[in-house]
């Protein structure tokens, strides 16, 4: 392990964590499901928030891996000129890769639910603190995200840098 490699690493994981929480309160008021007027959190919301932090956090895990992985091959390579705007794109991809296969399992959950239960709504089932509908809700979001963690992690491999090794005589 490079010391580099564990500082862009380390830099990514909190940008990325800042840049989750921005996003789930940009989708909670496009939602309308959190209340500005409380003061306290509703129970109901804070199970749907973790339920999209958690599923973040594993594919994040799986994205930090390759992060570090690639960065290491960059930074060790011969044939790549511009090393910083390698590591750049490759932090990038990962990172988007992240958030859109986070999203992308919401609204699958978010279908599967629709078509199994009916056409509800977040916003009113947070306002009668439903709780048992957002455990559910949560858990199938992290089995899902659970089950599909692998064909994630190979999808990210193909982004993953090429080691070229010189074969000499």
């Amino acid at each position: 392990m490079n010391k580099q490699s564990l500082f862009f690493t380390c830099l990514v994981a909190v940008v990325a964590t800042a840049l989750m929480i921005m996003a789930i309160q940009f989708l909670a008021k496009k939602l309308k499901v959190k209340s500005e007027t409380e003061d306290k959190i509703n129970t109901s919301y804070a199970i749907w928030s973790a339920s999209i932090f958690i599923t973040f956090f594993m594919l994040l895990k799986v994205a930090l891996e390759q992060t570090e992985n690639a960065i290491e091959v960059i930074i060790y390579s011969q044939t790549i000129e511009n090393t910083f705007l390698e590591v750049m794109q490759r932090i990038a991809i990962f990172t988007g890769f992240t958030f859109f296969f986070t999203f992308l399992s919401w609204y699958v959950v978010n279908a599967i639910f629709k078509f199994s239960m009916g056409n509800r709504v977040d916003s009113y089932e947070i306002e009668k603190n439903n709780i048992g509908y957002f455990i559910l809700k949560g858990i199938v979001l992290v089995l899902l995200v659970f089950s599909l963690i692998s064909i994630f992690e190979h999808l990210l491999r193909w982004f993953a840098p090429v080691v070229e090794t010189p074969f000499y005589h």
